[in-house]
């Protein structure tokens, strides 16, 4: 349960990531943030320790609280994840940033599954294929269960950091599917990309590859699924921007 300095930081951050506060600003003063948010001064200044301990503002006696630029915040902080997530605004470049990340890490662990799957991995990964193929209709439990198809993978490679690091991205991985399902929408030439046959057996390809331990191959189906959501999103910002 959320404390009060808690919430507070909540309300703040999220009015600066959806640029209602925006970089640069300086926020109110702590009485006036205090009769606004109804709390007491102690609250406040606990929230805005909150805020600065994630680099998203910066205090000072003589120029107040400052708004910092989008490039000093702790993006990989739990709570700055979520918030940039849930925005409904900007978020297009953020989940295409994402998909870059993406880029940079599953291929390796794709890689790294078909070579260090042990028979538990494989058949946690069969149980998460089998759920893919079981929710091909339906939108978000397809996302989920892409999630989960992808955690699998990279869990079966047994790197630590790449696992922590995707179950840190999960709230953020799993809208981004939503979305980028909603974007084919918009992009005809992209519809073969939605939760059907086609693209089941793509993931069909992908977990076949690891179960028989073939590593080059992992890799460049993961390669070629992430290429898709990426050109997926350039095309939807590119619509955005016209």
């Amino acid at each position: 349960m959320q404390n009060r300095s808690d919430e507070i930081v909540g309300k703040i951050g999220r009015k600066i990531v959806s640029g209602s506060i925006r970089s640069g600003e300086t926020l109110p003063r702590m009485e006036d943030l205090g009769k606004e948010y109804g709390v007491s001064r102690t609250v406040i200044r606990e929230a805005l320790q909150g805020l600065s301990a994630r680099k998203i503002i910066r205090s000072n006696k003589r120029s107040g609280t400052i708004v910092l630029p989008r490039n000093d915040w702790q993006w990989w902080d739990l709570d700055v994840m979520t918030w940039i997530s849930d925005h409904q605004g900007e978020d297009g470049e953020f989940f295409l940033d994402m998909t870059h990340v993406r880029l940079g890490i599953e291929p390796i662990a794709a890689g790294l599954a078909a070579k260090n799957a042990t028979e538990q991995d494989k058949e946690n990964l069969t149980i998460c294929f089998r759920n893919l193929e079981n929710t091909i209709d339906d939108t978000k439990e397809w996302a989920k269960a892409d999630y989960e198809f992808h955690l699998k993978i990279i869990e079966a490679s047994h790197n630590s950091l790449m696992i922590s690091l995707l179950k840190l991205l999960h709230k953020g991985l799993i809208i981004s599917r939503e979305k980028s399902i909603t974007a084919l929408n918009s992009n005809p030439e992209l519809q073969q990309d939605k939760p059907t046959s086609e693209v089941l057996k793509r993931h069909e390809e992908l977990y076949n590859a690891i179960i028989t331990g073939d590593e080059e191959n992992s890799r460049i189906v993961m390669t070629n699924m992430i290429l898709r959501v990426q050109l997926l999103f350039e095309k939807t910002l590119l619509h955005q921007k016209n």
